[in-house]
């Protein structure tokens, strides 16, 4: 960029145009555009202004029945010819397969436990920016009932980690507390939810700075949506789902996010010419700027089992992962809405996982390092 341009001008036209790839470049073109990049400032502001920044589908699987392995894919007009196997930090390999709980502003959050053979006990919680290759791992005490939840705060950019929990055979009260990267510590805030009368599914969704948790009541099995504000950090009212998505026997739910938005997966069962075959319904929740959200039917996926659409693509097609009905190093797939046709991805193993993110210059700063409890 020209020296006849003045730095302030610089810095604004950097702020607002550039792509991350090409930022983490241009960091050697001068000390003052390196100082600038990498301030929390600047991070900060592109974290939460910047919405062009191309999406990525993270895919976590095994291959040769232990080897675990990342591929991330280019969510655009190529799909899926543009991949690259992003750098993954000692802090991710954890034992076994860590479970990828979700991705917000460009971090993905995944647990497990490490694999060190001295701390083999020690589940870990990982925030990893699989662009630029650098992680920060949070050490969790495995004695209670966890429910883990992960999100960026919507107005600070500060990676958040929150933990709902209760001791085993314990009449004491649950607790909820917060970890802030910012702060490495843990505090604890108010919980108003019944958290000792609900099971959680082993799933969330983080949209627009709220976390989603999917439960169901041990006693009536009611279905809910129970969710948690990263920025006020207050746990919102109980979501039903109505009569048309919860209200038949039979069904098994869970929730993912296409771009922006909430989905909820509802799995039954349709017997044609004698022959039972599954079927996936997808619902879209919508707020509609009112206190109850509503939800709307999007589409429906034919012979798809259970836990077997893993995400989905920003246009909405699903990726789906046919290991899930016992089969052993497949092809993943992708579902094309309208033709009903299935293709591969060129990627094969088993034990598919995966998440979308956008590119984020979050963690630019920070070495690889676990947090001890």
């Amino acid at each position: 960029m020209s020296d006849n341009i003045p730095f302030e001008l610089q810095a604004e036209i950097i702020k607002r145009v550039l792509p991350v790839k090409s930022l983490l470049r241009f960091r050697s073109v001068s000390k003052q555009w390196k100082s600038l990049i990498d301030s929390s400032e600047f991070i900060t502001h592109h974290t939460l202004n910047n919405k062009t920044q191309p999406q990525h589908l993270l895919v976590s699987y095994i291959t040769g029945g232990t080897e675990d392995k990342y591929v991330s894919i280019v969510d655009d007009d190529n799909f899926p010819h543009h991949k690259f196997s992003p750098v993954v930090p000692p802090t991710v390999k954890l034992h076994p397969l860590p479970f990828m709980l979700d991705c917000s502003h460009g971090l993905v959050c995944l647990h497990g436990w490490t694999r060190d053979p001295v701390n083999r006990n020690k589940k870990l919680v990982v925030v990893w920016n699989p662009l630029i290759g650098k992680s920060v791992g949070i050490e969790i005490p495995d004695r209670d009932y966890i429910v883990i939840g992960f999100g960026v705060c919507p107005k600070t950019s500060d990676p958040k980690i929150v933990k709902l929990s209760r001791l085993f055979d314990s009449e004491a009260e649950a607790k909820a507390e917060v970890f802030t990267l910012s702060s490495g510590a843990w505090r604890s805030v108010p919980m108003n939810i019944p958290f000792k009368s609900l099971h959680f599914w082993n799933s969330q969704v983080v949209i627009d700075g709220v976390i989603h948790w999917l439960t169901y009541e041990k006693i009536t099995y009611k279905v809910r949506l129970y969710s948690f504000d990263l920025a006020s950090e207050k746990f919102g009212e109980a979501v039903d789902f109505p009569y048309n998505l919860a209200g038949r026997s039979g069904r098994q739910y869970g929730i993912s996010k296409i771009n922006d938005s909430l989905v909820v997966l509802s799995h039954h069962w349709v017997v044609t010419n004698l022959t039972p075959k599954p079927f996936c319904d997808v619902w879209m929740m919508l707020k509609n700027g009112v206190s109850k959200p509503s939800f709307t039917k999007l589409f429906t996926v034919n012979d798809v089992e259970v836990d077997s659409m893993i995400g989905f693509r920003k246009n909405g097609q699903p990726i789906v992962d046919r290991t899930k009905t016992g089969g052993y190093d497949v092809e993943l797939e992708v579902y094309e809405l309208y033709s009903e046709r299935i293709n591969g991805l060129g990627i094969y193993g088993s034990a598919f996982m995966m998440t979308s993110y956008k590119e984020s210059l979050l963690l630019l700063n920070h070495s690889d390092s676990i947090i001890h409890s």
